[in-house]
Parts: structure tokens; C-alpha cells; sequence
């Protein structure tokens, strides 16, 4: 399947325009209320020179709280990834997924020296539901689920989520999934509105839960994800939780399935 076939959109396309950005020495908590009022997981952080890093969601959780620093007293300089992997404008919708995977990153998008934009996991997500090509899903779920009590405290789950460097935990009371809290619930549900760590995750956590069936495959699990906005997609069975699958987990199934594969051999006429 040749990854030409089905080149799709460009990275010009996809990508989310309107680069929101703040400067290294702005706090924190500056940004993550810029993040929370343009629901977006990240920030570009700007010097005199221009583009130095990104702020995203990841790096509130890890660097921030679960270091228990404050939000309002650390400077973004101090917390921010220095790594911004960069793409043209020009690249294909496979070579956008390609290169998110390889690089671990969201990425810039540059038209020439100009920053015109940014893609995500989601933007891909969003334009893969539009793509005619269907591809499975099943090597990239994400069968070890972190999972928390509803009582259980805000910073408790944080803590946690950054041991198992994962971006959410399901909520379960009594057997099931009852709810999810993500890195973007902290973002908008707790640091911008002020809540103290020691609140109940329940309180803030996303319900009720959107949930698909493991056999879902990657399009239909894009369409999903796209039209309810979510980043992450718990796989239920009879009721009962077997994984979840990622924004990022759907591109590279899509990436591994856009990849030009060597020639079929038939063996036999060799013999």
C-alpha cells in the first residue's frame, strides 16, 4: 500500500493555526490559563530571537506539580522543553504521522523561516477520520490502565500519572469504568480554576465515560474521538475495561499502515 495513494491533505491543512505563545519569562500559570481558554494541550515559548520551546500539558504535570512547585512562581524557562521538532508546510498527511512518531513530538510547521501553525495528535486524528483507508488498531492499545477511586485526591493521581508517565487514569468505584481525569482536566478543571490539589478526582474527571469496543478500527476510533474531542478512548467489553487508545496510539497505527511496504515475493516460482 503505497503511501502516495492515499497523501490525503497536507500539513499546511491539518496543522492549527494561530500559534498561541507566551514569553520564557511569563509564569507558569500564564500560560496554562492561555491553554485553558483556547482548549489547546500546549503553548509556544517565545524569546527576542523567536520560537525556544513548547510548554504542554506533560510538562505541568511532570515538571510543575509533581514537583510541587506553584504554578504561579515558576518561570516557563524553567519547565519548558527546548526540543520543537519542525516540518514543512508542503509534507504529507503520512509524512506529518511519520514524522510525529519518530520525533515523540507535536510538531511546527514552518512555510520557508515563517511559523504559520502547529499539528498535534489530534489535528491528525481529525483529519485521519477523513481519509479513505482503514487500519487496525489492535498493536498499539494500551492494555496496563492506570486506574483511581473516586475519592482518591487530585494530587495522588498526579503523582501517579507522572511515575507511569501516562496522560490519565480511569475512575473506577466498585468494579467498571465510571469516568477518566486527564492531563487537560488538570489543565482547565484545576490549575486555571484555582481548585486545591487535595480535592476528590471525581470532581473534576470527564463523565460520563465515551468508550469503544477493542475491535473498533482506526477511522471509525479517529470519527469517535473527533466528534466528542478526546485525546483518549477506553475499550470496554461486556462492561468491562480492557484498554485504552491513544490520539497518538491512532497515528501510529495509521503511520505503520501509510508505510510503503517491500514487493510480495511468490516463492513458488522460484522452485
Amino acid at each position: 500500500m503505497s503511501s502516495q495513494k492515499h497523501a490525503g491533505p497536507l500539513a499546511k491543512d491539518i496543522m492549527g493555526r494561530g500559534v498561541v505563545a507566551v514569553y520564557q519569562e511569563s509564569r507558569v500559570e500564564k500560560a496554562v490559563r492561555a491553554m485553558a481558554e483556547h482548549d489547546i494541550g500546549s503553548v509556544v515559548v517565545m524569546d527576542n530571537l523567536g520560537p525556544c520551546g513548547v510548554f504542554t500539558e506533560r510538562d505541568l504535570l511532570s515538571k510543575v506539580l509533581a514537583r510541587g512547585r506553584e504554578p504561579d512562581a515558576t518561570a516557563i524557562s524553567e519547565v519548558a522543553s527546548p526540543k520543537f521538532p519542525s516540518i514543512d508546510a508542503s509534507k504529507t498527511l503520512a509524512d506529518v504521522a511519520g514524522a510525529m512518531i519518530a520525533e515523540k513530538s507535536r510538531l511546527m510547521v514552518f512555510d520557508g523561516a515563517d511559523l504559520v501553525g502547529m499539528v498535534t495528535p489530534t489535528d491528525l486524528v481529525r483529519a485521519i477520520k477523513d481519509i479513505d483507508i482503514d487500519f487496525s488498531i489492535l498493536k498499539v492499545i494500551s492494555t496496563d490502565v492506570l486506574t483511581a477511586s473516586f475519592g482518591t485526591p487530585v494530587e495522588a493521581v498526579v503523582k501517579t500519572m507522572d511515575e507511569r508517565r501516562v496522560g490519565s487514569a480511569l475512575l473506577s468505584e466498585g468494579g467498571g469504568w465510571d469516568g477518566i481525569f486527564t492531563e487537560r482536566d488538570l489543565v482547565k478543571r484545576v490549575i486555571a480554576k484555582r481548585r486545591r490539589l487535595d480535592s476528590p478526582v471525581v470532581e473534576v474527571a470527564t463523565r460520563p465515560l465515551v468508550t469503544a469496543d477493542p475491535s473498533i478500527l482506526g477511522r471509525e476510533a479517529a470519527r469517535v474521538m473527533s466528534d466528542h474531542r478526546l485525546k483518549r478512548l477506553p475499550l470496554v467489553v461486556d462492561g468491562e475495561g480492557v484498554g485504552v487508545v491513544t490520539a497518538r496510539d491512532i497515528v501510529e497505527a495509521f503511520a505503520s499502515a501509510s508505510r510503503p511496504r517491500a514487493p510480495r515475493v511468490d516463492w513458488l516460482r522460484w522452485n
